[in-house]
């Protein structure tokens, strides 16, 4: 940490670029604390690394945990000296007493208090939720950015995020889900956007990235991107799961899909074309989409009869069993957006497949005006994903090249 108080309670911070040779006479005549548990620090000066404070290795401050490395450490102050030169006024790990905590930067921008954590280790869920807690009862908005060195790419789009990396999501309206990554060594920041989980830990996303001193605080906060095209590559996801060797220990949640889908007469690789596709708040559940959707078209919509009226309850009723059991996991994140979202998305995304017909633009109420279609064969699935692809496509002319034209016609 950057900040201690002097045995008279005065606060210094080593972001102020202190001589080195001052630093040395006032760590002869005085004591330094930690400003938050009040234990004695170590000022630990460097040529190499930034000098810091550190509490002795077997007194761990209990509202610290985490160890500072050098990358979290440059990174925080480069973030503290990009809000100065925009003119924010910010402060370096200032302690908040009412709730105990203490960010890495507090600032404020247009009449709203912010907290920045700059996270670069695995830290616990409950950790983060209660830190986010407590900015959020003090009216502070909390921000995370991620480490550079968190980012998990395997591939050009596809990535790996942790549990807790989804707390530091942003939700945008043209972008989906944001997280915001900045690294110290390349002093590039970088934005993971249209985050679309196709499994508890991996993602389909775009990924752009530009250097910090082009970077504005309100693009970092509030990105705005182009929409994406990766419901392209997200046949590639359902083409996996059709072609999936089943696991011979499978898990719970696997057991039951099998054991669903055996019920009516199917095979686990010809779930139903309307399934397993990314929907708007898919990301809410953790379990695959190809697996609730799938439960959903023949334990509730085929219940329903053709062009009858039905609510919308009756389906969150249907799944709200398999939440309540855990069966169907949902994912922790920032925001308190319930479940449910991801049915009202499903629905729509059934309208636009024309599975389904919604009576008027603000009821609840929608007719079932066709079956789902089964595929018979694994290449007739792989085909008629494609086409289903195209006609979801064919609603926004901008994704059209010449070759999907043709295949529409």
């Amino acid at each position: 940490m950057f900040t201690a108080a002097l045995s008279n309670g005065t606060i210094i911070s080593l972001v102020d670029d202190w001589p080195l040779q001052e630093l040395k006479e006032l760590r002869k005549k005085d004591q330094f604390y930690c400003p938050v548990c009040e234990k004695p620090v170590v000022l630990k000066l460097g040529r190499k690394n930034h000098s810091h404070f550190a509490h002795h290795s077997k007194q761990g401050c209990s509202y610290l945990p985490e160890h500072e490395t050098n990358y979290h450490l440059t990174g925080k102050r480069d973030l503290y000296n990009w809000l100065k030169k925009q003119n924010v006024p910010v402060k370096m790990e200032y302690y908040l007493p009412i709730i105990k905590q203490r960010p890495d930067l507090l600032f404020r921008l247009q009449n709203k208090l912010y907290a920045l954590e700059y996270q670069c280790s695995t830290i616990p869920l409950d950790l983060i939720e209660k830190r986010t807690e407590g900015y959020l009862q003090q009216g502070i908005i909390p921000v995370w950015i991620l480490g550079g060195n968190r980012l998990k790419r395997r591939g050009q789009y596809h990535f790996t995020l942790q549990a807790f990396e989804w707390f530091a999501s942003i939700e945008q309206l043209t972008s989906k889900r944001v997280i915001v990554y900045y690294c110290p060594e390349t002093k590039a920041v970088s934005h993971l956007h249209h985050i679309t989980p196709y499994s508890t830990t991996k993602v389909l996303a775009t990924y752009n990235e530009g250097p910090l001193i082009d970077t504005k605080i309100e693009t970092a906060l509030h990105p705005h991107f182009k929409s994406s095209q990766l419901l392209q590559q997200w046949l590639t996801i359902k083409k996996h799961w059709r072609y999936q060797i089943p696991h011979p220990y499978p898990q719970l949640i696997e057991r039951y899909f099998r054991q669903l889908i055996y019920k009516h007469r199917l095979s686990p690789s010809l779930f139903p074309i309307e399934a397993g596709w990314p929907t708007s708040n898919c990301e809410l559940l953790e379990t695959p989409t190809y697996i609730w959707q799938t439960f959903l078209l023949l334990e509730c919509f085929q219940y329903q009869p053709l062009n009858q009226p039905f609510n919308k309850n009756i389906v969150i009723q249907c799944m709200h069993g398999l939440i309540r059991n855990r069966l169907f996991s949902q994912r922790n994140l920032l925001d308190t957006k319930p479940w449910t979202f991801s049915i009202d998305g499903y629905l729509d995304w059934l309208v636009k497949v024309r599975y389904l017909q919604r009576l008027d633009s603000t009821s609840d109420q929608y007719i079932r005006i066709r079956d789902s279609i089964n595929p018979k064969t694994s290449s007739q699935a792989i085909q008629l994903d494609h086409k289903c692809m195209l006609r979801v496509i064919e609603q926004n002319p901008l994704y059209l090249n010449s070759k999907m034209k043709e295949e529409l016609n």
